[in-house]
């Protein structure tokens, strides 16, 4: 079985600090960072935000903001910007004790409030500037000989349908959201 550092791509090696860690925690650490940056490329999710939460996801105990700003090569202000998105997103959720001198951190692992969330958050507001933008193509339609822009009015009308199909699965994925064992 390979250990965490072969795990490791190039994508994360320079994303984040050894500090007084041990090799073997440092490489689980970024293999589970590379992880994240990977799925969040495929979802257009900044990098940063992808390794904030891997940072968060690969240590068994509660982070504070310093400590992830000390694991991470990122600015204080890209750690802030990133929590702030991953706390919207709840992706991550804070665990402080009221006797706790700073705001503790932890990933949020319930995956039915991740998806809610991004339906809610990304896809919602995707599909919602989509019919627009949708319109405007129609308007921009140029002029061209009548085969061509049959096809392209063809085309157009493909996408609106994909449009309306997408919009129309939104009510039913929230409902099987609701539904589902958490």
């Amino acid at each position: 079985m390979p250990d965490a550092t072969t795990l490791m791509t190039p994508k994360t090696r320079d994303q984040l600090q050894k500090q007084e860690r041990s090799a073997s925690v440092v490489g689980f650490e970024e293999a589970v960072v590379d992880f994240f940056v990977d799925a969040a490329d495929l979802l257009g999710v900044p990098k940063s935000v992808a390794v904030l939460y891997g940072i968060v996801f690969a240590s068994p105990q509660p982070l504070s903001f310093a400590d992830i700003q000390a694991r991470g090569t990122l600015s204080k202000g890209s750690v802030s910007q990133g929590l702030r998105v991953l706390r919207e997103m709840g992706a991550i959720k804070e665990v402080s004790a009221p006797a706790d001198r700073s705001e503790l951190f932890t990933p949020d692992l319930e995956m039915r409030r991740l998806i809610q969330r991004f339906l809610e958050q990304r896809l919602e507001k995707q599909l919602a500037a989509g019919k627009s933008r949708l319109g405007a193509l129609q308007r921009a339609l140029p002029d061209l000989e009548e085969s061509h822009a049959e096809t392209l009015r063809s085309r157009l009308q493909q996408l609106q349908s994909w449009h309306e199909k997408a919009r129309a699965l939104l009510p039913i994925a929230r409902t099987f959201l609701k539904l589902a064992p958490g």
